[in-house]
C-alpha cells in the first residue's frame, strides 16, 4: 500500500550556486566553523544564514486513533543587526472545530563567542507568549535571550495535532540562505497523502525507506514508510514590491491527505471534487445554513424598513449601508462563520464570513438572487484550481446579481465603494457556491485607481508657496479614507513626513463618507526656494511623484503584481517671479503602448510655466518577461517626475 502520492512539481526551478560548509547539525554542538563563519559565500550582504532546519512529522497512537506530532529543529548564524529579526521566532498552530494544536518540549540557547568563552544563553520558556492571528490560527512567539551581531542561535520544538488533513508543510526557502533543509514524513498505512511540490523541480536527495517496528492497529501490522527530502545550497527569497504573497513563489512542500484506509480493509476517498467540496459547503452551518437562516433577519429589516425601490441598484446599496453602520469587521479572516445569525446581530461584530453570509441572506430576503464567493486573499496566497483543497480558502465575498448584472461586494470595508471588493481580496479568481455547479469568477478589475494632483506655485524671490489639491478615485481613494480618517490632524501628520511645512489651517478634506465621489484633500505648503547665485531651481511636483524605482533586480522569474490598473496625473502651473527668465525646462515626452502610457508637456506663456505630467500602467499584472519594460518604465517616471525647472535673474 502506498502511503503517499507525487502529485505534482511546478518548475520555477532555482540556482545552487551556494558553497555551503558541512556544519554540525547536532542539537547543542557548536564547533568552530559556525563560530568563524562572519559572512555567506555565495551572498554577503545577507544578513543571516540557516545552518540547518531540519522538521519530522510522525504518526502516535492516542486511544483509538492517531495524532500527528511534527518536530522542528533550526539553527541560524546572525551576521549583521539586520539579522537580529530572525531571533524573533514564531510557531503557528491551526485550530478548527475544537481541535487545538499543542506546542511542546520548546528549547532554545543562544551562543555567543567572547574572550576565547562561548557563552550559552537558555531561553525561559515563561516569556513564551501566544497571539491569534484569525479564526484559525494562533502563534506561539518568544524571543531569543542575549542576540547581537556574530551570535549563533539554535531552538527545537514538538507540535502534536488531531487534525490529520494537513500534514505540516515544509519551506526548504526562506527570506535568508539556507544551507541545509531536511523534512522527514513517517507515513502509517491508514492515512494516504498526496503532496505539491512548489519552486523546485527536484530535490537534492530524495528517499524512501521502511521504519523500525513492526506496530499494530486492530489487526493490521505495519512498518512506517519513511520520506526524506533534501535541500542543500537554498537561495534567499527576494521578495521586491508588487507580489501578492511570499506564499505563491517560495520553495515548499504542501502535504493534503487524499484517502482514509481503515483497519478492516475499507476506504474512504478525503481528496474531494470540486462539485463535492461545494456540496459539503452548502450543508454547512456555519456556511450556507448560516446565510440562509440569515434571511430572517432580511424580511425584519425589510418590514421594518417599509422602503420599496424601484431598481434593485438602490436596493443593494440601502442593505451594504446598512451592514456597514450597523456593524463591524473584527479584521478576522474566515471563510465560516464564527456565531450564528442571532448572536452575530446580538453582538454588532464578526469575522468576513459572519458579515458578508449575513449580507447574502439580506440579499435573497429582498429578491436579489446572491451567492457567496470563497477565495484566497492575496495574503494566504494563490489557489491552484486543478486541486480541491479545502485549506486554499480563507475569506467569503459577496455575489449579487443587481439589475441583471453580477457584481462582487465586501461589506467588511466601511469606506469602499459597494460594489467593490478590498484589494487584499483581489488575487486570481474565486469559486461561487450554488449548488453543485462549478462556477469560477475573476476577482481582478479593469477600472484603474486614479489620483490627479494639481499644484499652483507662487516663486518669489526666496521662497515658495505652493496650493495643493489631490483628487484621488476607486481604491487609491479608499486607501486616503482608511488612512486618514477624514481627520485633518491625520492628514497634517503624514504630509509633515514629507518634510513639507504646511499652513495647517488651509488643509481641508472632501467626500470622506460619500464614497460615490472622489476623495479631495487639500493642503497648502511654504518652503524656502532652492538657489544658487542667481538661479532659482524648483521640482514642480515637490515630493509628490516617486522617488526611487521599487524594481531594483536586474532580473525577475514571477510577475509583477500591482492589484490594479493605475493612473497618476500630475499637474503644475509655476508663476515666474519679476526679474527671472526660464534657464532650463525639461524636454517632452511621450510613451504610449499596451503595456504603459506616459505623456510629459511643458508650455510656457507669459509669466507662467504649465507642466503636465500623467502616466498609465494599463495592467494589474505584468509577466515576468515584461519586467525588464515595467523596470525601464518606473525608471522614466522616477527621471522625469523629479526633472527641475531653473530660473535665471535677469
Amino acid at each position: 500500500m502506498k502511503y503517499l502520492t507525487f502529485l505534482l512539481v511546478l518548475t520555477l526551478g532555482f540556482p545552487a550556486i551556494l558553497m555551503s560548509q558541512e556544519f554540525s547539525r547536532e542539537f547543542g554542538n557548536i564547533g568552530k566553523a559556525e563560530i568563524n563563519l562572519s559572512q555567506c559565500s555565495s551572498d554577503e550582504s545577507a544578513e543571516a544564514v540557516v545552518l540547518f532546519d531540519i522538521g519530522k512529522s510522525y504518526f502516535v497512537r492516542r486511544n483509538d486513533s492517531y495524532d500527528v506530532v511534527f518536530e522542528r529543529t533550526t539553527r541560524i548564524k546572525i551576521f549583521s543587526e539586520a539579522g537580529l529579526e530572525w531571533a524573533e521566532i514564531e510557531i503557528p498552530l491551526y485550530q478548527e472545530d475544537n481541535i487545538y494544536e499543542k506546542t511542546y518540549d520548546i528549547e532554545a540557547y543562544t551562543y555567543n563567542y567572547e574572550n576565547g568563552i562561548l557563552h550559552k544563553t537558555k531561553l525561559n520558556t515563561s516569556n513564551c507568549h501566544t497571539e491569534k492571528i484569525n479564526e484559525y490560527w494562533v502563534v506561539k512567539k518568544f524571543a531569543m535571550p542575549n542576540v547581537k551581531e556574530g551570535s549563533i542561535i539554535e531552538y527545537k520544538y514538538k507540535v502534536n495535532s488531531e487534525y490529520k488533513f494537513n500534514l505540516k508543510d515544509w519551506e526548504f526557502q526562506w527570506r535568508i540562505p539556507v544551507l541545509y533543509s531536511e523534512y522527514q514524513v513517517n507515513m502509517i498505512p491508514f492515512y494516504e497523502y498526496t503532496y505539491l511540490l512548489q519552486g523546485a523541480n527536484k530535490f537534492d536527495s530524495q528517499t524512501t525507506s521502511k521504519g523500525s517496528g513492526p506496530r499494530q492497529f486492530g489487526p493490521v501490522k505495519f512498518k512506517d514508510v519513511v520520506y526524506n527530502f533534501v535541500m542543500k545550497d537554498v537561495p534567499a527569497f527576494n521578495s521586491e514590491e508588487y507580489i501578492a504573497s511570499i506564499n505563491d513563489y517560495i520553495i515548499k512542500i504542501d502535504f493534503q491527505l487524499g484517502t482514509v484506509h481503515l483497519s478492516n480493509g475499507s476506504s474512504i476517498n478525503v481528496l474531494t471534487t470540486w462539485p463535492d467540496l461545494i456540496k459539503d459547503l452548502t450543508k454547512r452551518s456555519k456556511f450556507s445554513k448560516y446565510a440562509k437562516k440569515s434571511e430572517k433577519h432580511g424580511s425584519k429589516l425589510l418590514k421594518s424598513s417599509g422602503l420599496t425601490f424601484s431598481k434593485q441598484q438602490e436596493a443593494f446599496n440601502y442593505i451594504m449601508q446598512y451592514v456597514k453602520e450597523n456593524y463591524t469587521w473584527n479584521n478576522l479572516n474566515g471563510k465560516y462563520a464564527s456565531k450564528s445569525p442571532d448572536e452575530f446581530v446580538k453582538d454588532k461584530f464578526g469575522n468576513s464570513a459572519d458579515i458578508n453570509l449575513f449580507v447574502v441572506g439580506l440579499l435573497n430576503a429582498w429578491g436579489i438572487e446572491a451567492y457567496p464567493v470563497i477565495i484566497s486573499t492575496r495574503e494566504n496566497g494563490k489557489i491552484r484550481y486543478d486541486y480541491p483543497f479545502h485549506h486554499f480558502f480563507n475569506y467569503v465575498l459577496i455575489y449579487a446579481k443587481i439589475d441583471g448584472e453580477f457584481v462582487l461586494a465586501d461589506a467588511t470595508e466601511t469606506n469602499n465603494i459597494n460594489n467593490r471588493i478590498p484589494p487584499r481580496c483581489i488575487n486570481g479568481k474565486g469559486l461561487v457556491i450554488n449548488n453543485d455547479k462549478v462556477d469560477w469568477i475573476s476577482l481582478q478589475t479593469s477600472i484603474p485607481s486614479e489620483i490627479k494632483t494639481k499644484i499652483t506655485i507662487d516663486c518669489q524671490d526666496k521662497y515658495l508657496k505652493a496650493n495643493i489639491e489631490t483628487t484621488a478615485t476607486e481604491y487609491d481613494a479608499l486607501e486616503y479614507r482608511n488612512k486618514y480618517g477624514g481627520k485633518v490632524k491625520n492628514v497634517n501628520e503624514l504630509l509633515s513626513d514629507k518634510n513639507y511645512h504646511l499652513v495647517d489651517s488651509l488643509t481641508t478634506i472632501k467626500n470622506q463618507m460619500n464614497t460615490k465621489e472622489p476623495y479631495i484633500v487639500q493642503y497648502t505648503i511654504e518652503e524656502t526656494a532652492d538657489k544658487i547665485n542667481d538661479k532659482i531651481y524648483i521640482a514642480p511636483f515637490f515630493h509628490e511623484t516617486i522617488a526611487t524605482n521599487p524594481l531594483v533586480r536586474q532580473k525577475r522569474t514571477f510577475p509583477i503584481d500591482m492589484t490594479y490598473p493605475t493612473k497618476r496625473a500630475y499637474n503644475s502651473v509655476i508663476t515666474i517671479p519679476t526679474g527671472y527668465t526660464v534657464d532650463f525646462i525639461p524636454d517632452d515626452y511621450k510613451i504610449k503602448n499596451e503595456l504603459f502610457e506616459l505623456d510629459y508637456i511643458v508650455t510656457t506663456k507669459n509669466q507662467t510655466i504649465t507642466i503636465y505630467f500623467d502616466y498609465y500602467f494599463r495592467k494589474s499584472i505584468y509577466s515576468a518577461a515584461d519586467y525588464t519594460k515595467v523596470r525601464f518604465y518606473f525608471n522614466e517616471l522616477v527621471k522625469k517626475g523629479n526633472e527641475k525647472i531653473v530660473l535665471s535673474k535677469e
